[in-house]
């Protein structure tokens, strides 16, 4: 992809964000298909996986609630279900989280990092883009991916 030319469609947009994120896992793969019976044990996954991967303390725990939101308002407002993809890539972790649902408002869209324009999103959007480090969602009418990426400290970062 022409790195001057803006992907032209969300697909396109997303697929950009995986490369800039490192789409090949460094670590080992978590893939889960989820509906609302399996977000308590989806989140406890998630925990453990994020635990073995190097993530502890309170951002362990900010990360697993950004990732157990999204994966809820999969389940709320995208069609009932979703599929969860954990990888870690060097010093990052990341998540995608896709749903079939109608799609977020383009007012709700992220910037690719953090909002600065004092457009509200929902709560949940909010926390998700408070926690990461950085978030990109890509969302039409055929549904919605979430793509967060969070930096693993060093054992030495405070």
């Amino acid at each position: 992809m022409d790195p001057s030319r803006s992907p032209a469609t969300p697909d396109d947009q997303m697929r950009q964000a995986e490369d800039d994120t490192g789409a090949q896992p460094d670590a080992g793969l978590l893939t889960v298909d989820f509906r609302a019976v399996d977000l308590g044990r989806l989140r406890s996954a998630v925990r453990d996986r994020s635990r073995g991967w190097g993530l502890a303390g309170p951002r362990l725990a900010r990360f697993v609630l950004a990732v157990h939101e999204g994966c809820a308002n999969a389940v709320q407002h995208g069609g009932g279900r979703g599929r969860l993809v954990l990888w870690r890539r060097a010093d990052r972790l990341c998540c995608r989280i896709t749903d079939e649902g109608p799609g977020i408002p383009a007012k709700w869209h992220l910037d690719g990092h953090r909002r600065r324009d004092g457009v509200m999103p929902p709560r949940g959007l909010w926390l998700i883009n408070y926690v990461c480090d950085q978030v990109r969602l890509s969302s039409d009418r055929t549904g919605t991916t979430l793509l967060l990426d969070l930096r693993i400290p060093a054992p030495y970062d405070d």
